[in-house]
């Protein structure tokens, strides 16, 4: 597919090449990295807009003739080669406004219908991602708080691995920690249940009835063997561990998630001393001491009564050093590794497994973590890694109008499983994705159901489907001209009408979108992006119902369908890649 605004950019920066050797002015490749051309806000203001002018005024503001951004913007808009330009416009602080020939946007149509898929342009370089999401403790299935950041993460890996990443999936496995000894002593509480024994699960444990069928297994194993034995934890810990897994595993299946890399936080770091191999190599940098942690300033002179704080010597890591706020605790006064020294390992691992850009999706009561943990990526690597933290704010899942609660130990939690049975899974992963990540979301699950305007992924596969109907009804016509597999711009001439346009131009904005939703890693802007490309299609096919003329089969016109025609085709095709990015079916039939 022509990227128009990679050929409208390098027409700019060739003629400010020009223009600059004229009049001695050097320039260099960077000073075009914040050089944009983007879709205009007003039509009266053009089709597009650039601001290479005011980027680049500074750079002429020696030369008496090109002493403003105004001037520099008229003297590019003489040299610029006018190929594919109608005419430019000079508007506010040198911006140029760009009307663009219809030759170039039927160009563009041309080359998606040529191509029969969308090429993703090569951003990545093959560049190694580890990209960790989807990795709630392993005690109990996936609930819907989780969802949001499980399938922001998915999808994210999907649109880099599409541009050219090597992207590992990876599923942090917390197996170590308080939390799976409840699990255990939970599980073998239901063992002996389905033993037989009449037992009640203690408060602070899980009461899932998840935990009924792992009892049972833990009961076929053993018989009766473990009742009485106090050594029960270790003989069964693993099992119990594996079973709540595949049980997670089967949940993101489900939702249309699969992982690479399943990497156990003790199998891969406790039991190989991995933390203890990472915090001497800080060691041996000069950034780790024995001390007293500071008392937080809030709390000035009420010292070893505030909660959580120790006033014992600690091992710490000098993470104020990288931009922290206070240095770490790592090792704790009992001589226990903290959570963070995990993450430490951890991080040392995925860049000793290649990866140079860490990305982890996390929930926003996980922002105090955020400094402390890119203080650890660069102290182990010496900056040659760089870790990106993304804060998902949780979702509120509402029904009937009323909030569902979520919480594991009190067995009340939705599970993800739950709702996909409700809504399906096509529509929770996109639907997750119509809110930017950082704003509150409340999904509304009659709404998700609704087949109208204002259930986003029924609107976007309406538009699909209705491509595919148009394609389905020519058919049905015998609709005699015949249709080329490799078409030119005479096509595509007959395509005349506003809203025909209004289309091409936003199918013409798809690589643009792409480009930016990976450099900022956010996927929402596809979303977005679809909602608006099926609006226009569903304007235009209106515009259809009321004036015959508008119609994309027309009988006894055949030069007017095929144009058409082969603007549905590409629109199809670029609904159904973007589809595709969310790992979500384009649908052919709407029921």
């Amino acid at each position: 597919m022509i990227n128009i605004f990679d050929k409208l950019r390098e027409f700019f920066i060739k003629s400010a090449r020009e223009i600059a050797i004229k009049n001695g002015v050097l320039l260099e490749d960077s000073d075009f990295s914040k050089v944009v051309v983007e879709p205009s806000k007003d039509r009266s203001h053009g089709d597009f807009a650039c601001n290479i002018a005011m980027i680049l005024s500074k750079k002429f503001s020696t030369i008496k003739s090109l002493d403003n951004s105004k001037k520099l913007a008229e003297s590019i808009k003489n040299n610029t080669d006018l190929e594919v330009i109608n005419k430019l416009e000079i508007a506010g602080p040198g911006f140029i406004n760009i009307f663009i020939k219809d030759k170039i946007l039927f160009e563009i149509i041309a080359s998606i219908v040529n191509e029969k898929i969308y090429k993703f342009k090569n951003i990545g370089n093959q560049e190694k991602i580890n990209l960790e999401y989807a990795s709630p403790n392993p005690t109990g299935p996936i609930h819907v708080g989780h969802t949001r950041g499980a399938i922001f993460g998915d999808v994210l890996a999907n649109l880099l691995k599409k541009t050219g990443y090597d992207v590992t999936k990876e599923y942090y496995i917390n197996d170590a920690g308080s939390q799976i000894e409840n699990l255990v002593k939970s599980a073998y509480i239901r063992y002996l249940q389905a033993s037989g024994d009449s037992i009640e699960i203690p408060e602070g444990l899980y009461p899932g009835d998840y935990l009924i069928e792992i009892g049972k297994t833990l009961f076929n194993n053993f018989q009766d063997s473990l009742k009485d034995d106090k050594n029960y934890f270790d003989k069964i810990r693993d099992i119990v561990v594996n079973e709540m897994i595949k049980i997670i595993v089967r949940d993101l299946e489900d939702l249309g998630i699969k992982h690479d890399s399943y990497f156990s936080e003790k199998k891969e770091l406790h039991d190989k001393n991995k933390i203890t191999e990472a915090l001497e190599i800080l060691k041996k940098k000069g950034l780790i001491y024995v001390g007293k942690l500071e008392i937080p300033k809030t709390a000035k002179g009420v010292g070893a009564n505030i909660e959580g704080y120790d006033d014992k010597d600690q091992t710490l890591f000098k993470s104020t050093l990288f931009g922290d706020d206070q240095d770490r605790v790592v090792i704790k006064a009992d001589g226990s590794p903290t959570y963070f020294a995990g993450d430490i390992a951890y991080s040392l691992s995925k860049f000793r497994r290649g990866a140079k850009k860490f990305i982890m999706p996390l929930g926003y009561d996980h922002a105090g973590y955020v400094k402390r943990l890119n203080a650890a990526v660069m102290a182990l690597t010496d900056n040659k890694a760089e870790l990106k933290v993304i804060l998902c704010q949780m979702v509120k899942f509402v029904k009937n109008g009323q909030p569902l609660k979520m919480s594991k130990r009190a067995n009340n939690f939705i599970t993800a499983k739950d709702v996909i049975d409700e809504v399906g899974a096509d529509v929770l992963r996109f639907m997750m994705l119509t809110r930017k990540n950082d704003a509150p979301f409340d999904f509304d699950l009659q709404k998700a159901v609704e087949q109208s305007k204002d259930n986003p992924i029924f609107y976007v596969q309406y538009a699909h489907a209705r491509c595919c109907s148009v394609l389905r009804n020519l058919e049905n016509e015998n609709f005699t001209p015949k249709f080329s597999d490799k078409i030119t711009i005479d096509d595509l001439i007959f395509l005349k009408d506003e809203a025909e346009f209004d289309l091409i131009k936003k199918i013409s904005n798809f690589p643009r979108i792409i480009e930016n939703s990976v450099e900022n890693l956010e996927p929402h802007r596809i979303a977005f992006y679809l909602q608006d490309l099926a609006s226009s299609f569903h304007s235009l096919w209106n515009k259809g119902s009321e004036n015959p003329d508008l119609k994309f089969i027309i009988s006894d016109n055949s030069l007017l369908t095929k144009s058409r025609i082969y603007l549905i085709i590409a629109l199809k095709i670029i609904l159904s890649t973007g589809l595709e990015i969310f790992n979500i079916k384009p649908l052919e039939k709407m029921r």
